[in-house]
């Protein structure tokens, strides 16, 4: 394991909590060439500042996990110096709500005291893989991630397949390459993205729904089906899964670990509201409610754009109006009448196409078929709504 250290350009420091003297110690030296040992917080700023500046510096922290005062002051200086220092608390076991606050801070991660140096060289080697992916694509882990829900107005609105089409659409665009985005399925009972995707569904919430502390990264891994496109779907197999039961706190810790990998993740909302709902919208950046070109529909548009008004009072709000008839000149018949109903709304219209049903049938988005460039022109708007959100949501201790 240490040559996988040694060829990363990183600055390495110690750091011992109160109590930890010599834990893990010879291990650690072991494993990580050229460790440094500093005495303190403040000691590591010092440091750092005669540090190479294109040098990341990551502090290893043996730490016990009853001292709540250290650990508090350890999350506050992992909020306050994310952009230049990564710390790795290790520990014996913490609890989920500490190793929550801990990884929210974007500058801190967490690994077994049990498991010596091993689970401290994979972290390294994760970042290091990610500094390196970022450093290519332009891509700033500095920044939160963006979370967009898409929120149909109505069943059969086509919310799902406005959402894959709208993160191929990025995931493949010459201006965000290399961009990390995910799809997350919130409809447990009749999913059905992996299916227009022709993928396997392998999200099973029931695993950790009553018991949040158990998702981890692994289990994360196994959850997870990458597309040939480049996007990851966090999407569960068709089941009776009573959704209005699902702990709040399950998808808590299901977006935060997920945050940790992607820029930019995509909620595909059901149509029917749960308990949870409001709560996962409130935290998102921005939502689309999307709909049909119909008066019936339309009246659901408004009550949807109400609850969201209600419910999240900052949210960027846009909707997209689904398989719209288009006449020769490319114009939306009844377009100017949806302009007064929905005024200062930012408004997206998607024209009908003739392909899109074996496009689902064959399991083949649009955007990655014979009209992909139509559909390019087609998406570009919604797609720029999308990548033009930023995060409302600052680093919290």
């Amino acid at each position: 394991m240490d040559r996988e250290v040694r060829k990363f350009v990183m600055t390495f420091f110690l750091l011992r909590g109160p109590g930890s003297e010599g834990a893990v110690d010879a291990d650690l030296r072991g494993a990580i060439p050229g460790l440094t040992e500093v005495a303190s917080f403040d000691r590591i700023l010092e440091r750092k500042t005669v540090a190479d500046r294109e040098q990341s510096a990551t502090v290893l922290v043996v730490a016990q996990p009853g001292d709540h005062g250290y650990f508090d002051r350890l999350v506050e200086f992992a909020a306050q110096h994310h952009n230049e220092i990564f710390l790795i608390l290790i520990s014996d076991e913490i609890s989920a709500s500490d190793y929550k606050r801990l990884v929210r801070t974007g500058g801190a991660e967490w690994a077994s005291a049990k498991a010596g140096s091993r689970e401290v060289v994979e972290i390294i080697a994760r970042r290091e893989q990610e500094r390196a992916s970022d450093k290519r694509s332009g891509v700033s882990r500095n920044l939160q991630p963006v979370t967009v829900a898409f929120i149909p107005s109505a069943g059969g609105v086509g919310n799902t397949t406005l959402i894959i089409e709208s993160a191929i659409y990025l995931q493949t665009s010459k201006a965000t390459p290399e961009r990390k985005i995910c799809i997350v399925d919130l409809d447990f009972q009749t999913s059905h993205v992996c299916d227009y995707l022709d993928s396997e569904a392998r999200l099973q919430i029931a695993e950790f729904s009553n018991a949040p502390d158990r998702l981890d990264e692994h289990l994360l891994d196994s959850f997870k089906t990458s597309h040939s496109s480049g996007i990851d779907v966090f999407a569960a197999p068709r089941s009776k899964f009573p959704s209005e039961e699902l702990n709040i706190e399950a998808l808590d810790a299901l977006f935060s670990l997920i945050a940790k990998r992607y820029d930019l993740v995509f909620i595909d909302f059901p149509v029917t509201c749960y308990s949870w709902t409001a709560q996962v919208i409130g935290a998102c950046d921005g939502a689309v409610i999307t709909g049909l070109n119909t008066i019936p529909n339309l009246r659901q548009v408004l009550e949807t754009l109400s609850f969201l008004r209600t419910a999240a009072v900052n949210l960027k709000i846009a909707i997209a109006l689904n398989r719209c008839d288009k006449n020769l000149l490319g114009s939306i018949p009844g377009r100017k009448h949806i302009e007064r109903l929905l005024p200062d709304e930012e408004l997206f219209f998607v024209g009908k196409r003739a392909e899109s049903t074996e496009s689902v049938n064959m399991g083949v988005p649009m955007m990655l078929g014979p009209s992909a460039r139509k559909m390019r022109e087609e998406f570009s708007a919604l797609a720029a709504f999308c990548v033009g959100l930023k995060s409302a949501r600052a680093l919290t201790s």
